[in-house]
């Protein structure tokens, strides 16, 4: 019951929106103070953790 809620959750426009806004402030008010290989290795960081993200929802759906 807990799972299905939190996918709702984030299927949800007005809870997604909202959460991409904020984060998208946080990375660039850190980025100001962060050269270019540190950025480099946070974007590497989000993409994986999205992979991961996205996997498990696929193995989920089976």
């Amino acid at each position: 019951m807990g799972r299905r809620y939190r996918g709702v959750m984030l299927d949800n426009p007005w809870v997604v929106v909202p959460l991409l806004i904020a984060l998208y402030l946080t990375v660039y008010t850190f980025v100001k103070r962060v050269d270019g290989d540190k950025w480099r290795l946070v974007w590497v960081i989000w993409i994986i953790v999205i992979v991961m993200l996205l996997t498990i929802r696929l193995v989920q759906s089976l």
